[in-house]
């Protein structure tokens, strides 16, 4: 036989060896049932963690409010907030909250019917060890009343903002005034308490 015949002839022979032996390998598991490939990844995902669940806050305010008339007079009144507010995983506060009215009076006879009662949504942040809160008017009754004494005039404009302490409580104060629109005051004084009802 030639030279060059059995060159060729021994070319096909481990071409045809090297197929086969890629062929088995590919159809073949290199580790027998029982043995862990080192190199596999989890097919089920890690356990995590539960989200935070939210805080729950119990706020109560008192609040004291005069509305001092230009042209001599004043109205006043009395208010009490109490209601339950939500922090949420983010820091984020919502809540809604009710204001009743404990008294009230002017220093003249008015036609005008007062307020007895205001629903107040509440919003705001926790960032660390500090809350602060927002209100907003949502509603009063009796339909068609108003607040003479300046509650429902100021109560938008304070922006409470305090310190946590002990772990789940804050107490703040609250002043807000602003002009009536004819040269008259609304004045707003008075305290907010919030406690954390839940692991704080």
């Amino acid at each position: 036989m030639r030279r060059g015949v059995k060159v060729v002839v021994w070319t096909v022979v481990f071409a045809a060896c090297a197929g086969a032996g890629a062929f088995v390998a590919a159809h073949t598991n290199p580790f027998p049932p029982g043995v862990e490939d080192p190199g596999a990844r989890p097919t089920t995902p890690p356990p995590t963690s539960p989200p935070p669940a939210s805080e729950r806050w119990r706020l109560a305010m008192v609040s004291v409010t005069h509305h001092e008339l230009h042209v001599g007079g004043t109205c006043r009144s009395n208010w009490r907030t109490i209601g339950t507010i939500t922090v949420d995983a983010e820091g984020t506060v919502a809540g809604d909250v009710q204001a009743n009215v404990r008294s009230w009076g002017c220093d003249f006879s008015v036609a005008q019917v007062q307020s007895k009662l205001v629903e107040l949504q509440v919003s705001g942040d926790r960032s660390g060890g500090r809350i602060a809160i927002t209100f907003s008017i949502i509603g009063s009754a009796p339909t068609g009343s108003q607040d003479l004494g300046g509650f429902t005039a100021t109560v938008e404009r304070i922006r409470p903002r305090g310190e946590i302490v002990g772990g789940g409580h804050a107490g703040i104060g609250v002043h807000a005034q602003r002009p009536d629109g004819d040269l008259g005051t609304y004045t707003n004084e008075g305290e907010i308490q919030l406690d954390c009802a839940t692991a704080c």
